[in-house]
């Protein structure tokens, strides 16, 4: 199963593609011509929610549900792999549907990836 979605710009301009790819030993989370803005601590994030607009018609996660994959590399742009180690996808609370770019110590998402479905390659 493959899942891909592009970034919305939240907090910061972020721009690029999540591609979460599940196989049968586990999962990996491709970021793909990626961008952010800077921070101290920023943090990779997998939710059950979705990007939405919200009551007051800012875009807004429709979950709390945050689960940290880890800190965001420093440079911060580009191209980066994160592997999920085996049997963390199975144990995921509720099913994967955005990536979120987090900044931990400012409690504000940069942007989220809504996630859906790619056709198999």
């Amino acid at each position: 199963m493959t899942l891909q979605g592009q970034f919305q710009s939240q907090g910061a301009t972020t721009t690029g593609t999540a591609t979460i790819r599940v196989t049968e030993s586990g999962a990996a989370l491709q970021l793909e011509d990626f961008a952010t803005g800077p921070g101290d601590s920023i943090r990779l994030m997998l939710s059950p929610g979705t990007l939405r607009p919200g009551p007051t018609g800012k875009p807004e996660l429709s979950s709390s549900t945050l689960i940290e994959l880890g800190p965001l590399r420093l440079d911060r742009t580009g191209s980066q792999r994160i592997d999920l180690e085996p049997g963390r996808w199975e144990s995921m609370p509720e099913p994967v549907r955005s990536v979120v770019i987090y900044n931990y110590a400012g409690r504000v998402a940069y942007g989220t990836a809504n996630l859906f479905e790619a056709p198999p390659s």
